[in-house]
């Protein structure tokens, strides 16, 4: 919760989205939609909803093997 809170104050509201398998952070600001994420490691990646769970990260009852519970895939893995 410490770790929302502090990427929620005013004028610092970053992405943080993981990366689905190396879970490298994005450290661009919540407003670099469309473009890709981006970590510090100059790792770059597009994801989008797990097709699987649609989001949720848990299909019947379990943790989603498809995002493996974050409910973001990388968009090439959705194909």
């Amino acid at each position: 919760m410490a770790e929302e809170a502090r990427h929620r104050q005013s004028g610092r509201d970053l992405c943080v989205r993981r990366h689905p398998d190396t879970q490298v952070e994005c450290v661009l600001p919540d407003t670099h939609y469309p473009g890709p994420h981006h970590a510090l490691d100059g790792t770059t990646w597009h994801d989008g909803l797990c097709d699987e769970c649609h989001g949720s990260g848990r299909r019947e009852g379990e943790v989603c093997g498809g995002c493996r519970g974050g409910g973001f895939r990388l968009l090439e893995d959705q194909e």
